[in-house]
């Protein structure tokens, strides 16, 4: 009974830790209903980026009847510390590139303000679009896949949980 407990704790722990983790890229919009022809900025954020990122794309879907892409505003700090941004529409997809220079989170930090997205709404009482990530590829300078995420370091709390079986486990043998 004592081991099921103990193994309960660790599994609960491990899954708290895992849990936590943020999305790459999160979004802001600046208001939640449009008429047919306004103007929608969504604020672009990366979140916890991996540092080792030379080439990052992106690819959403989205209701294209509903809304229709413009442009992407990048926000000077980050035009300053890449060689390549783009975004674009290929049907219901939105496609977002972005190639960065040699050492760009020692400037912007792994998280930062990527941008804007521009759309415009096609219709009048809708809310802001509602992008669903589709494919996430990153790239390191030598050209390998790499997960575009920094890897967090494990949880306190799933440091403590498995220090405690350890001990729990010695204590009962």
């Amino acid at each position: 009974m004592k081991m099921k407990i103990a193994n309960l704790i660790l599994i609960f722990g491990l899954v708290m830790s895992f849990s936590s983790k943020a999305s790459l890229i999160t979004f802001s919009n600046d208001s939640q209903s449009y008429l047919n022809g306004d103007i929608v900025e969504i604020e672009v954020f990366i979140n916890e980026a991996n540092p080792s990122i030379d080439f990052l794309e992106v690819v959403w879907s989205f209701d294209s009847s509903l809304f229709e892409f413009d442009v992407l505003s990048v926000t000077n700090s980050v035009f300053d510390n890449s060689y390549f941004d783009d975004a674009y529409t290929i049907g219901d997809e939105l496609i977002f590139q972005l190639g960065l220079l040699a050492d760009w989170e020692s400037v912007l930090g792994t998280s930062f303000k990527l941008g804007t997205f521009s759309f415009v709404a096609l219709e009048g009482g809708v809310s802001s679009p509602e992008l669903t990530l589709v494919d996430l590829f990153a790239q390191n300078i030598e050209g390998d896949d790499i997960e575009a995420t920094s890897v967090p370091a494990p949880s306190t709390l799933a440091i403590f949980c498995i220090a405690g079986i350890i001990l729990f486990r010695k204590r009962i043998s």
